[in-house]
């Protein structure tokens, strides 16, 4: 196989003894969401990379706050390294915890290799392979602990939950902080675009 090729493929071994991590309530997450939206949305669009098929959703939590804004703001961020005022003005950033033990597949432990599993699971594109996993997953498993696409640090700061599809009615944050304030707190950028443009003519016109 040619290294410029993905080398991940669907799970072509039983998961059952696949490497297991148990995700607690003393574990805070954090979602990036749209304000009128709760935050316990399990998603079964395809337009995530874990989601499941109706009936079954997947929710994506971070372990932190800075990755919860990168992966809510996704490819633009870190293509431009700004967050648009337009684009945080309706959206809020939650802490929350799960409402009783959740059993996770471990994709970052080493033993995962031996299943046939690699790093690209969290960063290839189309969504296809990584759907087809979390699928298999979800027959073992409450979830999946991961790396995230748009982060580079050596440990997990991600899960993907699995559940009925649509929003669940687990506790939420009461005051979920405003996501233009919560990422100018974590240092990124948060901006509109320039009110005017100053177009300046070149030296001898």
């Amino acid at each position: 196989m040619s290294r410029d090729a993905v080398a991940l493929r669907p799970p072509a071994r039983p998961l059952h003894q696949f490497p297991g991590c148990d995700l607690t309530p003393a574990q805070p997450l954090h979602r990036g969401h749209q304000a009128t939206n709760g935050p316990w949305w399990f998603a079964s669009s395809g337009g995530g990379r874990f989601d499941l098929t109706p009936p079954r959703g997947t929710c994506y939590l971070a372990f932190d706050e800075p990755t919860a804004i990168r992966e809510t703001v996704g490819e633009t961020l870190a293509t431009t390294g700004v967050i648009s005022e337009e684009f945080a003005a309706d959206r809020r950033l939650s802490t929350l915890v799960v409402p009783h033990d959740h059993r996770l597949a471990d994709t970052c432990a080493e033993e995962a290799a031996d299943f046939g599993l690699t790093r690209e699971l969290s960063s290839m594109t189309p969504y296809a392979i990584p759907q087809e996993w979390a699928a298999a997953f979800d027959a073992h498993f409450a979830g999946l602990r991961y790396q995230t696409r748009f982060a580079t640090g050596p440990n997990p700061n991600a899960v993907a939950l699995f559940g009925e599809a649509g929003e669940a009615d687990w506790p939420t944050d009461l005051s979920p902080e405003p996501f233009a304030v919560a990422a100018r707190r974590c240092g990124f950028t948060v901006a509109g675009p320039p009110r005017s443009v100053r177009i300046v003519s070149p030296p001898g016109n």
